[in-house]
């Protein structure tokens, strides 16, 4: 539903899908370990694309099905864009009825120690210590930052 969105990659254990969309309660996918070579452009600057369709059709899941291990991608092009996603963002935090998959927040929450805090720095002798601080297997959520 955001004009942003590149789909979700996720599916059932042992199994991966690429999400492009939904009809009523159903994901509407594509398999995405299919692998084509790289296309050059023409001298023209042209790039032929009868390569990028798909061989095979879409398929449809049910949601119930999907695992809830997943990954969203988007893409803002500009900061405006970016600015219009955080809004499409919260507005969906807001709707009653359902959890957030995630939320915006407009600065780190204070409970949250930073690596600053920490005063690690990326060379050998703290490399154990940042690989622990950022490893989330064991973590329900993950917080990103840039």
């Amino acid at each position: 539903m955001l004009p942003q969105s590149l789909g979700v990659i996720g599916g059932k254990p042992n199994s991966a899908h690429y999400f492009i969309g939904y009809v009523g309660e159903e994901l509407i996918y594509l398999d995405p370990h299919t692998t084509q070579p790289a296309v050059e452009p023409c001298e023209d600057g042209q790039v032929p694309d009868e390569t990028y369709h798909c061989q095979h059709p879409p398929c449809r899941m049910h949601i119930c099905e999907l695992d809830p291990s997943i990954a969203a991608g988007f893409f803002c092009k500009t900061e405006d864009d970016f600015d219009d996603w955080c809004l499409r963002i919260r507005r969906l935090s807001c709707k009653k009825g359902g959890l957030p998959m995630f939320e915006l927040v407009d600065s780190q929450p204070v409970h949250m120690v930073s690596v600053d805090t920490l005063n690690l720095t990326p060379d050998f002798s703290d490399s154990d210590r940042l690989e622990r601080f950022f490893d989330s297997e064991d973590e329900e959520f993950e917080i990103l930052s840039l």
